[in-house]
């Protein structure tokens, strides 16, 4: 019976049965590390949660459309707004020339309201002018007059 296959026969034999043994063993024992290895990932069976009817309903009623539109304009804290056109305004009128005419502060002064457009309607809009008032008649006395301030936002 020996006689009857050759030594290829018989160590190609041997080489298949310890391929099946050994995958069979790779498999059994080893079969997520394989399959994480092909990009198969094991997933818990308490993280899956099929949903109930309740939430598949709901998930299909429509939104309201509330919900998209833009918020109202009181919502906002223009505080900052003010703090900053506040500083700009009082570091422009102190480092302005001291010959500077009425109508060049008016236009640099005005230039400065348009970076700040929120500000024009603001409940706050008559305080800010007064400041600016106050400040420009400080360093420049009778440079300009209450009214002359007001007109900066139009």
């Amino acid at each position: 019976m020996l006689s009857s296959i050759t030594w290829g026969q018989y160590l190609s034999s041997i080489a298949l049965l310890l391929l099946f043994y050994y995958s069979y063993v790779a498999f059994r024992y080893y079969k997520w590390e394989i399959f994480s290895i092909i990009g198969i990932k094991k997933i818990d069976g308490s993280s899956i949660a099929i949903p109930s009817m309740a939430e598949f309903k709901s998930s299909m009623e429509g939104e309201s459309q509330d919900n998209y539109l833009p918020k109202p304009a009181t919502d906002i804290d223009i505080s900052p707004l003010v703090q900053s056109f506040t500083d700009e305004v009082q570091a422009y009128i102190q480092e302005a020339e001291s010959g500077i005419g009425k109508d060049e502060l008016l236009y640099s002064l005005k230039l400065i309201a348009t970076k700040y457009p929120a500000l024009k309607n603001s409940e706050c809009s008559d305080e800010i002018s007064e400041f600016i008032y106050r400040e420009a008649n400080n360093r420049y006395p009778n440079i300009m007059q209450l009214n002359d301030a007001l007109h900066l936002w139009q």
